[in-house]
């Protein structure tokens, strides 16, 4: 059998050659940053549930004191606030809506700062994108006059976020917003203080803020 090493292949080669293995090992994990491995549901992802919880998975285990922010990407950006969970030893970090995701939008979301227990900083991409479904269908009924104010319920899938805009016409640019709310029992009673001083108004409701 030929030897391909320039060295005998004794005991105390070998040993040394371990303990030099090991530790090039262990500075490849001291200055390795951590990375994002996954996310679900993934970057670019569509008809994501209302209440559908985001789950990012981290190639080690990290630094709980981390913050992930989630937006709507319209102009300005709005914050939607999530409670955050880990498991699987800290390498698995899943965020719930507080409410619900607005209905038909685009979430941006990034986590920053974030590392690993050692204080390595999170490398490689940090954030990504997905987008909710267009939500379910919202019924105004129950409509009533009383003390003097007109009120009525909405009606939706519960969780979702929807607008109420009322209007003395029906012209598209005379709408103004009367309230967004969200629905966690999906009937949301409405009590118009406009209607105390002008009984003639329309009103509508739309999914989203």
């Amino acid at each position: 059998m030929m030897n391909h090493f320039p060295l005998p292949v004794g005991g105390k080669y070998l040993v040394r050659g371990f303990a030099l293995l090991f530790s090039l090992v262990s500075l490849g994990r001291a200055y390795g940053a951590p990375t994002i491995v996954s996310a679900d549901p993934v970057t670019g992802a569509t008809g994501v549930p209302l209440s559908a919880a985001v789950a990012i998975t981290f190639s080690e285990a990290m630094n709980t004191s981390v913050t992930v922010a989630y937006f709507v990407a319209t102009s300005p950006y709005e914050f939607v606030p999530t409670s955050l969970s880990w498991s699987a030893g800290n390498t698995v970090l899943t965020c719930t809506p507080s409410a619900a995701w607005p209905a038909n939008r685009t979430i941006l979301w990034n986590v920053d700062p974030a590392q690993n227990p050692a204080g390595t900083p999170l490398g490689g991409y940090t954030g990504g994108t997905f987008t909710t479904t267009s939500g379910g269908q919202l019924t105004l009924t129950n409509a009533i006059w009383s003390g003097g104010m007109f009120a009525f319920d909405v009606t939706s899938p519960a969780g979702q976020t929807f607008t109420i805009e009322y209007g003395s016409t029906l012209r598209s640019n005379q709408w103004q917003v009367l309230l967004t709310t969200n629905s966690p029992a999906g009937r949301v009673h409405i009590v118009d203080p406009h209607s105390s001083s002008n009984r003639y108004l329309f009103y509508r409701a739309r999914d989203g803020s």
